[in-house]
């Protein structure tokens, strides 16, 4: 396939640098709230179905905190105790471990204070997988919350999951938290337009910069994949090794079918 189309490298590959990703119009609205809530500080709500681009966003926020001004901790670990959960962000945040729940709380609290008065820097926590966490644990990020009588909260909170986690905090029993996120955003997908200009970036990285796909396998594609990133990611590339493989010199709608046909 890549001496056929005469690609540099694999294209539409999961490996794919920070200054190559595309900003999308969900990235770029993502990215102009997290700009706010870094003057703001607080919490912020990020959600979208499977393979919308939720990683990629977390990728360009951590590239845009300057580690000078911010100190980032990252967990994908959802799915833990309330005593686990404190644990873990002690760790990120290089502090001694404990066993007792509370000895742990008053432990992180005191270790954002040192971080934000005496570092001079912003802590940001990104808790990724969000829709796993229990009940329980949700709800101890309003004690987290909880600094000097509830005045502005010196840190920042991502909290990123899928469309669930916006229906859970609507529940009655997380309106505290609900009401304390600052800034929401929900991921819809890529457009039509937005389709074709992620497919002619893609390729561009790879060393093709002329038209490769037709008019109408962008509609098939956008069609198929709903705007999700990810399935538009696969669909392309099943095209292109069908492409290849039957010698063809453009994707065309009919090799696009055959290509999903074939998934």
């Amino acid at each position: 396939m890549i001496a056929h189309f005469g690609f540099k490298k694999t294209p539409f590959e999961k490996t794919i640098s920070e200054s190559e990703l595309l900003e999308t119009y969900d990235m770029k609205e993502a990215l102009a709230r997290f700009e706010y809530l870094k003057k703001s500080r607080g919490i912020m709500l990020i959600t979208g179905d499977p393979g919308m681009g939720k990683t990629c966003i977390l990728r360009k926020i951590v590239k845009s905190l300057n580690p000078q001004n911010y100190q980032h901790c990252y967990t994908p670990h959802a799915t833990i105790s309330r005593r686990e959960f404190y644990r873990q962000l002690s760790f990120l945040f290089n502090l001694p471990e404990k066993s007792s729940k509370t000895i742990l709380y008053h432990q992180l609290q005191q270790g954002i204070n040192d971080i934000c008065k005496n570092q001079g820097k912003i802590p940001c926590i990104i808790l990724d997988e969000c829709h796993l966490m229990d009940d329980a644990t949700l709800e101890e990020l309003v004690l987290l919350t909880n600094f000097e009588m509830d005045s502005k909260v010196p840190f920042i909170i991502l909290l990123v999951g899928f469309n669930e986690l916006r229906e859970k905090l609507k529940r009655r029993r997380h309106e505290a938290l609900n009401q304390r996120v600052t800034f929401r955003y929900h991921m819809e997908g890529l457009s039509l337009e937005n389709t074709k200009s992620f497919i002619e970036h893609r390729l561009k990285i790879v060393g093709r910069s002329d038209p490769l796909f037709e008019d109408k396998a962008y509609e098939i594609i956008h069609a198929l994949a709903m705007g999700v990133p990810r399935k538009i990611d696969s669909i392309c590339y099943q095209s292109l090794l069908l492409g290849a493989a039957q010698g063809a010199n453009k994707i065309n709608a009919d090799l696009v079918h055959k290509a999903v046909g074939g998934m």
